[in-house]
């Protein structure tokens, strides 16, 4: 089974012309300035040097390839590093994300449209109340999911196993929202959602 996560890296690495320390340095500024994992950017930067790369010799690389602007003063030994202020290419930001879109449209289509319980129907495709388009849910999705082809993958089946195992699905906007598919992997046995006496459609 191909690895789509690693290939994903290794076209991006290949067509910016950085090496893998330099993608993941700009993994751990992207986390950082969304405000998103603060753990895992502090992780990073306590983890040894030997094993991360040198930090200003990354920013340089990335600022050789066009990844952070030209107009950024990398700071030298001993100078602080403000991670929020680094730059990012915004066509690079958009094209390190392009997938989210994608995958958010194969959610969509794989979402059940709406359930039956105690013989009301409910839409479940709604988004309105948690986001003001698709596209917006789109982005919260892929976010959510860290833009990981592996982890998007993951939850289609689950989605897929919950429409055939009678899962209590929520509105589209929530379950993105509560990351419900963290639930549904809890709860799931061998593949197979637990029956909840609900009828999908």
């Amino acid at each position: 089974m191909r690895n789509l996560e690693i290939e994903q890296q290794l076209i991006f690495c290949e067509k910016y012309g950085i090496n893998p320390s330099e993608l993941l340095l700009l993994e751990i500024i992207l986390l950082a300035q969304e405000d998103d994992e603060p753990e895992l950017v502090q992780l990073y930067f306590k983890s040894r040097m030997c094993a991360r790369g040198n930090t200003i010799d990354l920013l340089q690389g990335l600022k050789d390839a066009g990844v952070i602007l030209a107009s950024y003063k990398i700071p030298q030994k001993g100078e602080k590093f403000d991670i929020f202020s680094v730059p990012i290419n915004k066509n690079l930001v958009k094209d390190f994300h392009k997938s989210s879109f994608e995958m958010g449209v194969e959610l969509f289509e794989t979402y059940p449209v709406s359930t039956v319980v105690n013989g009301a129907e409910y839409k479940l495709r709604r988004i309105s109340k948690k986001f003001d388009s698709l596209e917006d849910a789109y982005r919260a999705y892929g976010k959510a999911i860290k833009w990981k082809p592996e982890i998007h993958n993951k939850v289609i089946e689950l989605i897929k196993a919950g429409k055939e195992g009678g899962y209590n699905f929520t509105n589209l906007g929530d379950f993105i929202v509560d990351h419900d598919w963290l639930n549904m992997e809890a709860i799931s046995k061998d593949g197979i959602m637990l029956d909840t006496n609900t009828t999908m459609l």
